[in-house]
């Protein structure tokens, strides 16, 4: 279709716009996205000549005017990305943040890093300041409240959730396939033969952590195993949380002999709970994490995971970031694969 037809196709619709219409608006009817709006009123080459002529007509036929603060930050390309994280101090994270800035290195551009500590006002206030400080934002989120990310989304800022899961229209997404590691550190657990499984989960405010305990209970269910309710825990992706956890496990039921974690932390607090009970791992008790941290291999013993390539999800993200500020790319959802690596937490003397 030529952009005369299309500019008269949309100025011939009837729309009663009885408020300010939004950026979002705007994208949607020109059949782009948020990020290519914001590119092409900012006039700049990554923005085809026939979207720049969609935008245009659409911003014509809804009367859109961006405010002064976002038409001054769209003038300009900084050239940077921001990345939030919960917590800079785990391994799983830390690994994220070197593959994103391996990436953005490559490509000349710079990064943003800002860790939250688990803090829903710190993650608030960091969004905001990566709101007019960068090009676009990575979002690495534990708050589980979706309104502030999908504010900077409608404003015309690039985001892409990473690892966790955010319920905004708009963002792109790289995540693993927390189903599946659920499945696998099942799977893994039923070749050792285990009498009494017990499940450490996440927060279950965290979609990672409800994909996990689903997985992993669908698998049980589907060998005939069951899982009764008090050798099930949620706890914090942290050793402190898989401690305390374990140490409420084993009072409930001393005589667990394989534990799955719901992340790697929880792992490694969970066999250090198991040790001071008098409970040697693996000897008498199997445990298994999923992320795949490196610490798994100097831990000891070191730990069986479903590895989820941290690096991978970092430098995956940062791409697909820099590809929707810098060429205008619709976000899109990427789900990498998992895969088990077993070590020494899951090997028993005379097993496999």
């Amino acid at each position: 279709m030529s952009t005369d037809r299309y500019i008269e196709r949309v100025t011939s619709r009837e729309a009663a716009v009885r408020r300010p219409a939004t950026i979002r608006e705007v994208a949607a009817l020109a059949g782009v996205s948020v990020s290519t709006v914001s590119n092409a009123l900012a006039g700049r080459r990554s923005v085809s000549g026939e979207s720049s002529a969609r935008v245009r007509a659409a911003v014509h036929r809804l009367g859109y005017r961006p405010d002064g603060a976002a038409r001054a930050a769209r003038a300009q390309t900084r050239q940077a990305i921001g990345l939030v994280v919960p917590d800079s101090r785990n391994p799983f994270f830390a690994e994220v943040a070197h593959g994103v800035e391996a990436v953005a290195q490559s490509l000349g551009w710079a990064v943003f890093l800002a860790s939250t500590d688990l803090d829903e006002a710190r993650e608030a206030d960091y969004l905001d300041r990566m709101a007019g400080a960068a090009d676009g934002v990575l979002v690495c989120s534990t708050s589980g409240s979706p309104d502030q990310v999908q504010r900077m989304v409608d404003s015309g800022i690039a985001v892409v959730a990473c690892d966790e899961r955010v319920a905004v229209t708009g963002a792109g997404g790289v995540f693993s396939d927390d189903t599946a590691a659920g499945r696998i550190a099942a799977r893994h657990i039923l070749t050792r033969a285990p009498r009494r499984i017990a499940m450490i989960c996440g927060p279950e405010h965290l979609a990672t952590a409800r994909a996990r305990r689903t997985g992993f209970r669908d698998e049980l269910q589907a060998a005939g195993r069951s899982l009764p309710p008090w050798r099930s825990l949620a706890s914090d992706y942290t050793i402190d949380g898989g401690r305390w956890a374990a140490d409420q496990i084993l009072a409930s039921d001393p005589r667990v002999d394989a534990v799955f974690c719901a992340n790697d932390l929880q792992a490694v607090g969970a066999a250090q709970a198991l040790r001071q009970a008098g409970r040697q791992v693996p000897a008498d008790v199997i445990v298994i994490g999923i992320d795949g941290i490196a610490w798994g291999e100097v831990t000891e013993p070191s730990l069986t995971s479903v590895t989820r390539d941290p690096h991978r999800l970092g430098s995956e993200a940062a791409r697909l970031l820099i590809q929707m500020v810098g060429e205008g790319a619709q976000p899109r959802e990427i789900v990498l694969p998992v895969a088990l690596v077993e070590r020494d937490s899951t090997r028993r003397s005379g097993g496999d």
